[in-house]
């Protein structure tokens, strides 16, 4: 057997632990031929096949399986050695990140994440994906860098918080129903309501709450996430409830009125950013963790056009 190259103990490592070319090449920022032609390396070197393929997917052989704890141990030991020498200097990487998030998140975050990226790493470019499955595992992160989601719906890893948004209701300039100097919860009743969902198509939070306050909801549309509730909106007698920071990115190119639900009423909506515990100390996920901390004070939670109404709580007879 020839010496062994310390060099591909890390791609042995992402190669028996991920158990795909595919995802192995992502994680490793590699072509899949690369990769492939790494695994070819790694069994001449062992005599060995390591990955075998049974039906759709890859499994290890008895040898790999018995070699995969000796390799987790060694790169264990290796790591802090290795994290010394490790650096990012963002200035002059061309690194392609790839983060998964919400359609709102993305519609909200991309543009000035964009924008800090030009200044601090002109090289660099992200990629944003849909948000992966949640099956409480952390094979999503094989393909992720970051994922940015809220809190509440079991995504898994490592996380820290991004920040918080709350709910306003939107409707069109024009709608008459709620033209009122105060329109309330009861006119709510009148208007046909957009409603988006995340997980559950029978569940919403804010529409509970309105439950709970006596209001009857009449929902006319109901489709999955929240960056198309303010298109569909405009123009019509519909109303829908948006994160606060959704609404201010949709007033500055739609005519849109934004109303505040009573105080008692807030519906917070924490919002953080998770990430694979094995890349805790990594110098470049690390580097876009703060990127994106300091992209969050770009965001506006301000609308334009009309200036902002609480809805009362009940009809105003004046109304």
């Amino acid at each position: 057997m020839a010496r062994f190259d310390f060099n591909m103990l890390h791609p042995l490592h992402v190669l028996l632990e991920e158990r795909s070319v595919t995802r192995a090449a992502s994680r490793l920022h590699l072509s899949q031929p690369a990769t492939s032609a790494t695994l070819s390396r790694l069994r001449r070197h062992y005599d060995d096949e390591l990955l075998v393929r049974s039906g759709r997917t890859m499994q290890l052989t008895p040898f790999a399986r018995d070699l995969l704890p000796a390799v987790v141990h060694a790169m264990s030991q290796l790591k802090p050695v290795i994290d010394r020498k490790q650096s990012f200097d963002p200035l002059h990487s061309e690194r392609r990140f790839v983060i998964a998030s919400t359609d709102y998140m993305t519609a909200i975050l991309a543009g000035p994440l964009f924008e800090t990226f030009a200044r601090e790493a002109p090289g660099t470019s992200v990629d944003f994906a849909p948000q992966p499955s949640r099956d409480g595992t952390l094979g999503a992160f094989a393909s992720l860098d970051l994922i940015v989601g809220p809190v509440g719906f079991g995504i898994p890893g490592n996380s820290s918080e991004l920040f918080t948004d709350d709910f306003v209701l939107i409707a069109s300039r024009d709608n008459e129903v709620l033209a009122c100097a105060h329109p309330s919860l009861e006119d709510l009743e009148a208007l046909p309501h957009a409603v988006a969902y995340l997980n559950d198509p029978d569940h919403d939070d804010v529409h509970d709450l309105l439950r709970r306050a006596g209001i009857e909801n009449n929902i006319s549309a109901r489709l999955f996430g929240l960056a198309t509730l303010p298109l569909l909106v405009a123009g019509t007698q519909m109303v829908a409830f948006v994160p606060r920071m959704l609404a201010a990115k949709a007033s500055r190119t739609l005519a849109l009125s934004v109303f505040e639900l009573p105080a008692d009423m807030s519906i917070p909506m924490a919002e953080r950013v998770y990430w694979h515990p094995r890349n805790d100390e990594d110098p470049a996920i690390e580097w876009l963790r703060g990127a994106l901390k300091r992209t969050v004070p770009m965001l506006s939670r301000t609308p334009s056009g009309p200036a902002l109404r609480t809805l009362d709580r009940t009809r105003n007879r004046e109304c």
